[in-house]
């Protein structure tokens, strides 16, 4: 089950990644809601999953990446209210490079860390 629901967040990431690079949040406002909020609970599960055999220095690292997740995840819900053009491309710039960054920290982690 653990494995299943780490690709299913995997698989949300990358959409919800893929919705804000090209610039379709507002246009899919319910998948990307829907794909945050499914985020959030596919990566508490593997959080709590994956805490027991964690490396060292992992917790300071996945706070951080926590953190910027959810300005990640806070920017798409703005957006996907909407707002100017000007505040929305000022948004999304600084979701795209918060969200590389987020799946820089878990790919590090999950393949090179362990």
């Amino acid at each position: 089950m653990g494995d299943i629901l780490l690709y299913i967040h995997l698989a949300l990431a990358v959409l919800l990644f893929a919705l804000i690079l090209f610039n379709r949040v507002k246009q899919f406002r319910s998948i990307a809601v829907t794909a945050s909020s499914l985020l959030l609970l596919t990566g508490a599960h593997n959080f709590m999953t994956r805490m027991a055999d964690a490396p060292k220095g992992w917790h300071a690292f996945v706070g951080i990446k926590l953190l910027l997740a959810l300005h990640v995840i806070a920017i798409v819900f703005l957006i996907a209210r909407g707002a100017t053009a000007e505040k929305e491309a000022r948004w999304r710039k600084s979701i795209l490079i918060t969200g590389t960054l987020v799946m820089l920290i878990g790919l590090y982690y999950s393949n090179f860390a362990r």
